[in-house]
């Protein structure tokens, strides 16, 4: 298209010469000719001057911009949306397919696409337009939202609600058990998982990852959150709406986690615990206490982002402090010998 249409798609201001054909969208270094890129700060101008891109997204604030611009307010966001014009693919209904397993009562809604070897159980409900790929199983009484999209080998189990536009990717399971046993008598016994589990609309899991079902009531996770790959989230947690969890995060038991929090990869969050709205934690942190809203928090144990970078910096310095240390004592020795 051209690039005054593609302007007027994405809500942009253009300035330059000419009315651009725009063929595709690619990052600055690997952009060709026809290709619009974005520029997300102005650390990379020196990438832009060398690419060979028609036009780049640019933010209002940007200065030093040769190349024909897309004016936006946030370009890694218009660049997304460019991304969806050009290479998004609109749904289109692949029917069920005679190699599928479709149970008693199973209730599905209108143009589904389930493909060769997925299993949707007895009483199980498929909402409109939903993709099933191979090897996913839908547990008996199974609640499937419209237009979510579940990848190969992911496991829904009974008593799971998913809501609409919610995205699965492989090897996934929602609904194991949740981890509970009692000790009597030298032997762990386990405590029956009869909960469930409530996934809310636009919520996208990453692969691999496990969402336990809960002991009692359900593991809820709210609208808009977004979890990376093998993420854990144990029985009876909640989290917030619009949270990003990055890869190998495990969340324990029946803690309950606000709006917004931002979580960096390897982190492990103890159960029981309430973390507030915008809360933003490290990567490799290990949180044992509650976090009031609004703290920026790193470390293991995880303190204020301001102590532990202090912390951090005296860490580097230690070899130092600890010759110095040595030199002190002998000092104080030398010293205590007199009269």
């Amino acid at each position: 298209m051209t690039i005054t249409e593609l302007a007027k798609k994405l809500g942009a201001d253009y300035a330059g010469p000419g009315d651009i054909d725009i063929r595709g969208v690619a990052g600055i270094r690997e952009a060709h000719e026809g290709d619009v890129t974005y520029l997300s700060d102005k650390n990379h101008l020196h990438d832009l001057a060398a690419s060979r891109a028609a036009a780049v997204i640019i933010s209002k604030d940007m200065r030093g911009v040769s190349m024909p611009a897309l004016v936006v307010k946030n370009p890694r966001y218009a660049f997304a949306l460019a991304l969806g014009i050009f290479y998004g693919k609109p749904y289109q209904p692949g029917g069920i397919s005679d190699r599928s397993v479709i149970g008693q009562n199973a209730h599905l809604g209108d143009d589904v696409t389930i493909h060769p070897l997925a299993v949707v159980a007895d009483g199980a409900k498929i909402g409109s337009r939903v993709t099933l790929y191979p090897g996913v199983y839908i547990g008996p009484g199974a609640i499937i939202g419209d237009d979510a999209v579940i990848y190969p080998n992911v496991s829904i189990r009974e008593g799971v609600t998913l809501g609409r536009r919610v995205i699965i990717h492989s090897g996934t399971v929602i609904g194991s058990d949740g981890f509970g046993f009692v000790t009597d008598g030298g032997q762990h016994h386990k405590i029956p998982q009869v909960g469930g589990v409530l996934v809310e609309d636009d919520v996208e899991i990453g692969a691999n990852c496990t969402i336990d079902r809960a002991t009692l009531g359900s593991t809820i996770i709210k609208q808009g959150t977004k979890l990376d790959n093998m993420v854990h989230i144990a029985h009876n947690v909640t989290i917030g709406e619009h949270c990003l969890l990055a890869g190998q995060t495990g969340v324990a038991g029946s803690t309950t986690m606000g709006n917004y929090v931002v979580v960096g990869g390897k982190v492990a969050i103890s159960d029981h615990l309430t973390i507030g709205d915008k809360v933003m934690i490290g990567g490799g942190s290990g949180v044992s206490r509650d976090v009031p809203s609004g703290q920026a928090i790193a470390g293991y144990p995880a303190v204020p982002l301001r102590e532990w970078l202090k912390a951090h910096a005296v860490i580097a310095k230690l070899p130092e402090i600890k010759k110095l240390i040595a030199q002190l004592e002998d000092r104080i020795a030398e010293l205590e010998k007199k009269p």
